[in-house]
């Protein structure tokens, strides 16, 4: 039994009523307004702007969403400055309840993978959206994270790790969730999750700005599809239906 996709089809009504947006490359000076949907992007080595364009000529109303923050293990060398080390809440929620009950039906579990010891990255944001009630916008966390053994790193009687790869069947997953807090704990209302073929490899979901384009009262989302921490902008637009995301547009 396959995983569901992360990314399914739209129903023919909304693929109609959002089929006047398109997603179009403009090569040239990098022109980065989220807000009115152009985003300064490098398209097969060429700097340029994917615009969101409609072909009644109406310009879009996006809400830019901020960057995602990069939490890594305690024993990453933490090259990027940015990074910032899991925190125990992370570590809490990826391995509760809820998530763990979704990973056993997507037949996503192995006994040799264990969250705490194998937490690999993870990639979260945060913004305001509208997705599950028309016109109500809530506050949503999304959180991409891996989960590998392809690493093993020990600590020392000095509290200096040590990390050594680990050549005997290395397994992981990824997995994507939509949350949002109930008192005052992160709940997921959406997840997805797949086996890594090559681990490390499975593109994340950076989301770049939310609107309403088709008048429904519920927010599209411009996503950019990163493969394996590439560079290329691949940019689609998501509409929201039947409790997940769909593909509507993509880049060419």
């Amino acid at each position: 039994m396959s995983p569901r996709p992360w990314v399914s089809e739209p129903s023919p009504a909304l693929a109609a009523s959002l089929q006047r947006w398109q997603i179009n490359f403009e090569p040239g000076k990098p022109v980065d307004a989220a807000e009115k949907g152009d985003f300064a992007v490098n398209m097969r080595g060429r700097d340029g702007t994917a615009r969101l364009v409609s072909s009644s000529s109406e310009s879009p109303k996006l809400v830019p969403v901020k960057g995602r923050t990069r939490y890594v293990p305690p024993h990453d060398p933490r090259t990027d400055p940015h990074d910032k080390v899991v925190t125990k809440e992370i570590i809490q929620l990826l391995r509760g309840r809820e998530i763990t009950r979704f990973l056993v039906a997507e037949h996503i579990d192995d006994p040799q993978l264990d969250v705490d010891n194998n937490f690999s990255v993870a990639l979260v944001q945060e913004f305001d959206v509208a997705l599950r009630t028309p016109g109500e916008r809530e506050h949503v966390w999304s959180i991409n994270w891996r989960v590998a053994n392809d690493w093993i790193a020990t600590k020392n009687d000095k509290n200096e790790w040590t990390i050594k790869r680990n050549d005997s069947n290395p397994r992981g997953y990824s997995s994507w969730g939509l949350f949002t807090k109930k008192n005052g704990v992160l709940k997921p209302f959406h997840l997805a999750a797949k086996w890594d073929e090559d681990i490390g490899t499975s593109p994340y979901y950076h989301i770049l700005a939310v609107g309403d384009l088709d008048g429904n009262g519920i927010d599209e989302l411009i996503v950019n599809r990163i493969e394996f921490e590439a560079e290329e902008a691949m940019l689609e637009l998501w509409g929201w239906e039947h409790g997940g995301p769909v593909a509507i547009r993509k880049l060419p």
